[in-house]
């Protein structure tokens, strides 16, 4: 599918400027009107934050329970976040694309994706101190970094390579929409249980 290569020049619309033109129903309906983030732009400023959240776990030193605790947990929401996302509207796109490996590729990623869920569940239910919590956070610090890098450089190229930017910002579009919905219902159960992973670090 031929595609445009004027991506740089998009996405300069303020936020505000972009939620204005919706309210009033003047979102881009065609390619060169549109200023949406490509969805692997998206996808890999997400990889990004995680990634940062690591090396600040890492820098925080093996004594800083309390901290390393919650930037696992920050870690831990966006990534649920960042998986719906890929699940639900990237990889089903994907799945599209004639590259045969980057469409095995999707089949992979969301084997990954069980084992850092389980991994994140585990967690949840550690105290920074608890014995198994700096394996455990190594091991899903690992296994995110392998993805995100195989992502960003088998499966995020061969989808730019096959869509047009019109479709990388629709699909943007379709996971900034579907992560507001996700971060407004998690946002009340996510603060108890940080509030409950605090109490149980003041106790140990």
């Amino acid at each position: 599918m031929p595609k445009s290569n004027d991506r740089s020049s998009k996405g300069k619309k303020g936020f505000l400027e972009r939620v204005a033109d919706s309210v009033r129903g003047d979102a881009p309906e065609s390619e060169s009107e549109s200023n949406g983030t490509p969805a692997t732009e998206l996808l890999k400023s997400q990889h990004d934050e995680v990634r940062e959240l690591f090396r600040q776990y890492d820098k925080a030193g093996e004594n800083a329970h309390a901290a390393r605790k919650r930037l696992i947990d920050e870690a831990s929401r966006q990534l649920e976040i960042h998986s719906e996302l890929e699940e639900k509207i990237f990889y089903p796109a994907c799945r599209e694309l004639e590259n045969e490996d980057a469409r095995k590729m999707v089949g992979e990623s969301l084997e990954e994706h069980l084992i850092v869920k389980r991994l994140i569940k585990e967690l949840r239910g550690l105290g920074g101190r608890d014995e198994t919590f700096e394996s455990k956070a190594s091991v899903l610090k690992e296994n995110v970094e392998h993805h995100a890098d195989e992502e960003e450089r088998d499966l995020f190229p061969a989808a730019e390579k096959e869509f047009d930017d019109a479709r990388l910002e629709e699909l943007g579009a379709q996971m900034e929409a579907l992560k507001g919905r996700l971060t407004r219902a998690a946002g009340p159960r996510r603060r108890t249980g940080a509030r409950s992973g605090a109490r149980r670090e003041a106790r140990t």
